[in-house]
């Protein structure tokens, strides 16, 4: 019978304090496995440490800001000294998003951007490939997004930046190929996740930035923009839950795709059919 069973496996979450990378890590848990988070907050990141070992599995924390260097080395030595030197798999689920429509977006949030999405990304795989390739084992997943392979006519520097965690995700799996390390990405849809939350403010706002925050935006008008979004966007004609992403996740990093490097899993109820 074919299962996607994580016993004995140590995984590494990037991001794992809320949204897609929470439910990533307590998937990877309730498969067995023992998981590392590495989260920019520690109230979020400890939380989800406490509900992992709560299911009886063996969880450690260290606080990561991914779009630093150091941190991230911080991280991976943290998680192989946490899992006594053997790091099975990386789920690197950390990133954010920018509301800014794309001729105002100042220079300071395109690189808050780029920094944490591009470079955070760069620093996540080469500090895991760096683990697992001596060892000739080993399953690194990203975050992709439909944003990174069409343009959505909205949020461009945020399409930007996913389009270089799909191109990064490629130029790792050709690296980590030789040495029996796979990289690929799962590519979400259209969540609720608190990302959405910003995209519906800034559909409100002509996406001229978050200055003006929830209270600016009707509850009405908030709902509306997101049926219609649901609506249009999706041929299956149902949003995406945090759990589809992470079962996504979990197949890609399984030996069940053992076959598999270098692709995009996209999980968005036929939203990109490329």
């Amino acid at each position: 019978m074919l299962r996607l069973d994580f016993t004995g496996k140590n995984v590494l979450v990037t991001g794992g304090g809320r949204g897609l990378g929470k439910a990533c890590a307590l998937a990877y848990a309730d498969c067995g496995a023992d998981v590392f988070i590495g989260n920019r907050r520690e109230d979020e990141g400890m939380k989800t440490v406490e509900e992992i070992r709560a299911m009886g599995r063996r969880s450690g924390f260290k606080r990561t800001d991914v779009a630093v260097k150091q941190d991230v080395d911080d991280l991976v030595t943290a998680a192989e000294e946490f899992f006594d030197g053997r790091i099975d798999v990386i789920m690197h689920a950390a990133g954010v998003i920018s509301t800014y429509d794309f001729m105002l977006a100042e220079e300071s949030e395109i690189r808050r951007l780029f920094d944490i999405n591009i470079m955070g990304t760069s620093h996540m795989l080469q500090a895991g490939l760096r683990h697992m390739m001596p060892r000739r084992s080993g399953n690194i997943v990203t975050t992709a997004s439909i944003a990174g392979r069409t343009n959505l006519g909205m949020l461009e520097h945020y399409c930007v930046s996913k389009a270089a965690v799909i191109s990064l995700t490629q130029a790792g799996a050709k690296k980590g190929a030789p040495c029996n390390v796979r990289v690929n990405a799962v590519a979400p849809g259209i969540i609720r996740t608190r990302m959405w939350e910003e995209i519906l403010d800034g559909m409100a706002t002509g996406f001229h930035g978050s200055e003006g925050g929830r209270t600016a935006v009707s509850e009405e008008e908030r709902e509306k923009n997101w049926n219609d979004s649901v609506r249009n966007l999706i041929p299956l004609g149902r949003a995406q839950q945090p759990e589809d992403i992470a079962f996504g996740a979990l197949f890609l990093s399984s030996d069940l795709a053992r076959e598999i490097t270098g692709q995009v899993l996209h999980v968005d109820g036929g939203c990109c059919m490329v």
